[in-house]
């Protein structure tokens, strides 16, 4: 519905920053108010609650803002825990804590004790794996050369970058999808 806004910050309080765009005054609640100054540009989540005021949560990077969706799609977990969990962790270190399992570091983050930390755990472990495969500088460069994430993920299956450099890596990755596309026009 909203997907960024830029504006001025004009108001810093513990979990938001009031932003001044067009004439306005957007209060939006963020991971780290205080790295927030001047003009900025913070990609956002518009929640409608059943009772009460809409909320307008706003994230640095389209990374944080997805991974924050995807810490809300864990029963019991709701806006407020997955912004203390973004606070607390930036989102290489959260998904490393997911992926090695290690739930104890979760529950230094106000709300969550050990069963919910658990949960967390559990049930996102798989999401960022299969999400892990393609390592975001290897994307970004291919996204530069124009290929979308879809085929990108498609052409990749199956092959193992670990060790490769990003060079080797990028070499590999344009050989398999000018192929594929070589396969799609004939």
């Amino acid at each position: 519905m909203v997907e960024f806004i830029t504006g001025k910050v004009v108001e810093r309080g513990e979990e938001f920053v009031v932003l001044r765009s067009s004439g306005f005054g957007f209060k939006v609640f963020t991971p780290h108010p205080e790295e927030l100054s001047g003009e900025v540009l913070l990609f956002t989540e518009l929640l409608l609650p059943p009772e009460g005021t809409p909320l307008l949560y706003g994230f640095k990077t389209k990374e944080e803002r997805e991974l924050f969706k995807l810490l809300q799609k864990v029963p019991k977990v709701g806006a407020k825990v997955a912004l203390s969990m973004l606070s607390k962790f930036n989102p290489e270190e959260l998904k490393e804590i997911i992926l090695s399992g290690d739930y104890e570091r979760l529950t230094s983050v106000p709300g969550l004790g050990k069963k919910l930390s658990q949960r967390i755990v559990l049930e996102l472990r798989g999401k960022l794996k299969e999400e892990k495969g393609i390592p975001e500088e290897l994307y970004r460069v291919l996204k530069a050369l124009g290929y979308k994430k879809g085929e990108v993920k498609e052409a990749l299956k199956g092959i193992n970058l670990e060790g490769l450099s990003l060079e080797e890596a990028v070499k590999e990755a344009v050989k398999r999808l000018s192929g594929a596309k070589l396969d799609r026009e004939t």
